[in-house]
């Protein structure tokens, strides 16, 4: 759905305006943050399926460290290739996490593991 939001952002990042190109990525994930989501919800308890905000202690992790390395990024307001590279880098580690996690792996087994 947001096919034409990245490929703008990618046009804008290859003539050299990351600011406009990083605009339109933070907006594109915004905007389903607060409107897919609990839209989602809605139609869900409206076709009669159990549908929740519950997504998890792991989910809400990954997402929270996102948020966080993506602030420190834009902080200054300059990038430079190693920005792009950490960036990147994140990108396959939580590919790499997602993909070596077993699939009956659950949060309460992930709540239990230091117990």
């Amino acid at each position: 759905g947001n096919a034409c939001e990245h490929a703008s952002a990618l046009r804008f990042s290859m003539r050299d305006r990351p600011g406009l190109a990083i605009g339109i990525a933070v907006g594109s994930a915004t905007q389903v943050a607060l409107l897919v989501i609990p839209l989602s919800v809605i139609i869900g308890q409206a076709i009669d399926k159990p549908m929740d905000l519950d997504f998890g202690v792991l989910n809400v992790a990954v997402v929270t460290f996102s948020l966080l390395v993506v602030v420190i990024m834009l902080l200054d307001g300059r990038s430079n290739w190693f920005k792009g590279y950490v960036l990147c880098a994140m990108y396959v580690f939580i590919a790499a996490l997602y993909l070596y996690i077993p699939p009956a792996f659950g949060d309460d087994d992930l709540l239990q593991v230091g117990r």
